[in-house]
């Protein structure tokens, strides 16, 4: 087994544990909040993920949040995604995170979305209109993730966690690089 192997394996472990613990402590929170209220902090969220703007979206959060995204790690504060989310999406600010739908149940949201680059050739297709996006079959650039969310109030997230393929994650980012013709 590989070095690559074991750190991965390591930081899965951790953000496994990170995410039982998590759903024990915010699920069960004190307070239901109104679903209008939860909803619309679920638009704004969306609605922040796709303006390329990472220290605004990471101000969704509650300043002591949980955030488990099992390929980059556990993070324990707005400001810590934010150091995080950031340097992260300069990288490649063309992707953008539809969400194809999503559930909201009690303090609870469950969105499945799409992260997604544009067509190389140039299609008419908008991949970043994020509120009426069209047939996913139109984007050849993507990949789906679940995320979890857990409303803290105040329009803000204390929990995400993210669930998707680290591989196809990496694989599709890269195929869409070379077929730009993006060497970096």
């Amino acid at each position: 087994m590989s070095d690559q192997q074991i750190d991965l394996g390591k930081l899965a472990y951790a953000g496994a544990l990170a995410a039982a613990r998590g759903w024990q402590d915010l699920l069960p929170g004190e307070i239901i909040y109104p679903h209008d209220e939860v909803e619309a902090a679920f638009q704004d969220y969306a609605a922040r993920a796709n303006m390329d703007d990472w220290d605004y979206w990471a101000d969704i959060f509650t300043p002591q949040c949980l955030y488990v995204d099992h390929h980059f790690g556990v993070f324990h504060s707005a400001k810590e995604v934010a150091s995080w989310m950031t340097p992260l999406m300069e990288t490649q600010p063309e992707m953008r995170f539809i969400p194809e739908w999503h559930v909201v149940m009690g303090n609870l949201v469950v969105n499945y979305n799409w992260n997604r680059w544009p067509n190389p050739e140039g299609s008419a297709v908008d991949y970043g209109e994020w509120r009426n996006p069209g047939p996913t079959a139109d984007y050849r650039y993507q990949f789906p993730c679940v995320t979890l969310n857990i409303y803290g109030g105040n329009g803000k997230f204390c929990y995400e966690e993210d669930l998707y393929s680290p591989a196809a994650y990496l694989e599709i980012r890269d195929s869409w690089r070379r077929d730009m013709g993006i060497t970096a």
